[in-house]
């Protein structure tokens, strides 16, 4: 496309040829075709800029759905990681015709982190670069030294670096963010990055409905009092609009359009709703008189935050070989007069958000100060979108050294802005602020300077002619750092997402046969348990019934249930202490019955030490081994160290358990411990012979009769038995009776029965120190064993063997069991840990293909948008 060049003042005045009629003609016939064909170009232009502006609309609405699904991806299913990228110590090029680069890749969740990478640029387009990462291979041979990009001097071009999807962290530059996001954590990042992609969607809206607008909009802006107002009254050929001033005097926002907008009537509109100004609605603004202008703009108490300003002028440069670029006849175009970058930090953060909704930006510098902080700042930001700025550096009459500030301007711009500085010649301009003002001169028609004509010239070319550029160009820069900033995204998460899955996989591999082997050994362990506690528990309770029946037999044969080193039968004291010699005997036997409990106790211990040793064996064998094993410490003292309380069934015997002595049911004597009358007969007539053959010729007894009389001993001794000696003691008089009848019977009665008594007591005497303890062994035995030949029982009494064996059963039983129940809950803990790494591993593995499918289909659709935009050449 052809620069647009400004018709003389020639073209306006019309020719006078009235010499011939045929020349006339023939000048009439050559503009029409002229005419024509400038109508034909036009057309051209206007259809080649619809056709480009409906494809670039085309790739902005494609983004916003590739935006759209990645901020949804990155909200509901997968966290995306915000990647950074250093240069690595062995920053190379391969040689090859697709130039690779080692670099450090770290995350901003995990700064520490870092593993390094090929970065791969590769040219997709004229301005377009693909970006891919893989991972570097330990045997990846090293390369000579390359340059790294300088991020922080050159935003626009660092290929390395993301520039519209940068996070920022603080009020400040973006640039100094680093320093702060290493804090954060992934879900921080990932929220601010979902931030970051809601303002790209709302900026490719705004895109959208920019490059659609038939109205250009130009924002003048730069640093403070740097002569931005003076600029904007020269380019519409009025003075007196703009207040201008050597101290700064516009304060807010003011928007200069054409007058054919408002009815041809000059006023201000005062916005008072911002946004929802519409001009046909009066009550979105306020009209102000224009003469009015100066007092609002310079007014001390506005600053950036007040209501910005819509001025309507009508056009004043009819009379003018160039007539103002705000009254072109061809595109709408407003000028917007902003206050200066440095006045304040609300004013400069206004700049920056104001600046998204313009076309063109014309920056506005004074040469003596060069580049400001914020005027660099506010040129990388907008460089986001807008690759070429139209860069005014003003007062540079008053620089003596002109070609040194040249010099050191034009390399501000070229690390700032790379594209502008390339058209340097027509977009960056010195002028002198002495002469960009409008004088007048009717004869010679030089009415303003040459610098500022040309000045003139190159942006109404910019604005105008070159619209693609200035109109469409900021949005496909936009969209192609977009893309890129998505690329790189995307690359970075790719290998997240394989190194997760790959995490995760290997886990799998590691865990599950692990968690299969637990299931499958959980019955066969549950089984070995069991079988271990009832193995255990049996044959406590069988050894301990076995030695307490074993030293209730000893007792009752009047020995002591097992000898023990500190218990003794006492020595017989003689016939007067034989009640006290009971009651020691007796309480010497109930000790050595405890003794023999104890015995059965620490026989228990070392069963159930066996036990618990097998329990931890058992938990060797089925645990898994990185499973904590128990820390428990089974002391076998601590067993046994309670009584069995008194219950409402098991009273008498089955209260006892240690220290039987101390039992008053047990340890009182009775008669029968001492005369055991009843067992003597027992024996006795047990041991009768049941017919007694005639031994004497002297005295004749018939059976009848030494039956009788044999009876009536055996009743009498008897009597003092229980009710059976009664009983046998009345058949035996009865029999005595009958004897009596008989006259050989009535003579030796007498003698027979005194001897017989006078023997008895004198055997019972004699037998005291041996029979007592039998009798009271017997007692005992009798009384603790519930023996069946009792006649009658207490079905309320358990017998001792029984008593203390359920309580030693039941003690190891019960250690048995918290044995197994600890290791039941460490293999059901590990069954349960590898399940859940089971499950999340899978989670993760199926989460991570779901993002490599995503950030492929991606990496697919910014390759379709790049085909869409490949043709452009705005």
């Amino acid at each position: 496309m052809q620069p647009f060049h400004a018709p003389s003042r020639s073209a306006y005045t019309p020719s006078v040829q009235d010499d011939s009629t045929h020349v006339e003609k023939e000048s009439q016939n050559g503009s029409e075709f002229a005419s024509r064909l400038a109508r034909e170009a036009a057309d051209g232009v206007v259809r080649d800029y619809e056709e480009k502006r409906d494809r670039l609309d085309k790739a902005i609405e494609q983004s916003e759905y590739l935006v759209a699904g990645l901020k949804n991806f990155n909200r509901d299913q997968w966290p995306v990681r915000y990647p950074s990228l250093k240069p690595a110590e062995g920053s190379s090029s391969s040689g090859s015709a697709r130039p690779t680069h080692r670099r450090t890749l770290t995350y901003a969740d995990e700064p520490t982190k870092s593993v390094d990478v090929v970065i791969e640029h590769t040219p997709v387009s004229r301005q377009a670069v693909r970006r891919a990462l893989t991972t570097v291979n330990s045997s990846t041979p090293a390369s000579p030294s390359f340059p790294p990009v300088d991020a922080s001097t050159n935003h626009s071009t660092a290929s390395d670096d993301f520039s519209v999807l940068k996070l920022d962290l603080n009020l400040g530059a973006t640039r100094h963010a680093k320093t702060l996001i290493t804090h954060l954590e992934k879900s921080s990042i990932s929220s601010l990055l979902d931030n970051r992609l809601s303002a790209s969607l709302d900026h490719l809206s705004l895109l959208r409905k920019r490059i659609h607008d038939a109205q250009s909009r130009v924002l003048v802006t730069g640093d403070l009092n740097a002569g931005k107002s003076t600029l904007v009254n020269a380019l519409l050929r009025r003075p007196e609009v703009m207040p201008t001033d050597q101290q700064p005097l516009t304060t807010r926002f003011v928007e200069v359009v054409s007058a054919r907008e408002n009815g041809d009537v000059e006023e201000i509109h005062v916005l008072d709703q911002g946004d929802k100004y519409e001009p046909s609605d009066k009550s979105t603004y306020t009209v102000q008189p224009i003469d009015k202008l100066e007092a609002i703009v310079s007014d001390e108490e506005s600053d950036a935050s007040s209501p910005p300003l819509r001025v309507f002028l009508r056009d004043h440069s009819e009379g003018l070989s160039n007539p103002s670029i705000l009254h072109n006849g061809v595109v709408d175009i407003s000028l917007i007069d902003a206050p200066g970058l440095n006045r304040d930090s609300i004013i400069t953060t206004a700049n920056f958000a104001r600046q998204e909704e313009i076309d063109v930006v014309v920056f506005v510098v004074s040469a003596a100060n060069h580049f400001t902080l914020s005027a660099k700042e506010f040129i990388w930001q907008a460089g986001h979108e807008k690759a070429h700025l139209f860069i005014v550096v003003n007062r540079f009459d008053q620089i003596k050294d002109k070609e040194k500030c040249r010099r050191i301007v034009l390399e501000q711009i070229k690390q700032l802005s790379p594209k502008t500085y390339e058209d340097a010649a027509d977009l960056v301009h010195f002028v002198d602020s002495a002469k960009v003002a409008l004088g007048i001169n009717d004869e010679d028609g030089d009415e303003i300077d040459e610098t500022f004509s040309y000045l003139e010239h190159s942006l109404r070319s910019f604005v105008l002619v070159n619209r693609a550029k200035s109109k469409l160009g900021p949005a496909q820069n936009y969209v192609t750092h977009l893309l890129a900033d998505v690329e790189l995204l995307a690359s970075a998460n790719v290998l997240v997402a394989k190194q997760e899955r790959e995490a995760a996989r290997n886990e799998l591999s590691r865990v599950k046969p692990e968690l299969e082997t637990l299931n499958k050994s959980k019955d066969g362990l549950e089984e070995n348990l069991v079988n271990e506690e009832e193995r255990v528990t049996g044959e406590a309770a069988s050894r301990s019934k076995q030695a307490i029946q074993r030293g209730l037999e000893r007792i009752s044969r009047g020995e002591m249930a097992a000898p023990a080193p500190h218990l003794e039968l006492p020595p017989y004291p003689g016939l007067l202490g034989v009640w006290d010699y009971a009651t020691e005997v007796k309480r010497v036997m109930l000790a050595s019955l405890d003794f023999v409990v104890s015995l059965a106790e620490s026989d228990a211990r070392k069963l159930t030490t066996q036990g618990v040793d097998t329990i931890f064996d058992i938990g060797d064998k089925s645990l898994p081994l990185d499973v904590e094993r128990s820390n428990r410490v089974f002391n076998p003292n601590a067993m046994f160290s309670t009584r069995i309380k008194p219950s409402r069934r098991n009273s008498g015997v089955a209260q006892v358990g240690l220290g039987l002595a101390k039992q008053p049911k047990l340890a009182d004597v009775n008669l029968s411990d001492i005369l055991d009358i009843q067992h003597h007969l027992f024996l006795a007539r047990s041991t009768l012979p049941s017919q007694t053959p005639q031994s004497s010729d002297l005295v004749s007894f018939s059976p009848e009769t030494s039956l009788g009389m044999a009876s009536l001993a055996v009743g009498a001794f008897s009597l003092v038995g229980n009710k059976s000696g009664i009983r046998s003691l009345v058949e035996n008089v009865v029999h005595v009776s009958e004897l009596a009848s008989n006259p050989s019977a009535r003579k030796w009665i007498a003698p027979i029965i005194g001897v017989m008594a006078a023997g008895a007591v004198a055997y019972v005497i004699y037998e005291l120190p041996r029979s007592i303890p039998r009798n009271v062994g017997r007692h005992l035995h009798a009384t603790l064993s519930v023996t069946s030949g009792a006649e009658e029982s207490d079905a309320s009494l358990i017998p001792l063997p029984e008593a203390v064996s359920s309580r030693i059963s039941g003690e190891v039983r019960k250690v048995m069991r918290i044995g197994a129940w600890d290791l039941r809950e460490r293999f059901r803990k590990a069954v349960e840990t590898r399940a859940e790494v089971v499950k999340s591993s899978e989670e993760a593995d199926r989460k991570a293909g779901l993002a490599l499918s995503q950030f492929e289909d991606v990496d697919k659709r910014i390759g379709a948008i790049r085909e869409i935009m490949a043709d452009l050449k705005v």
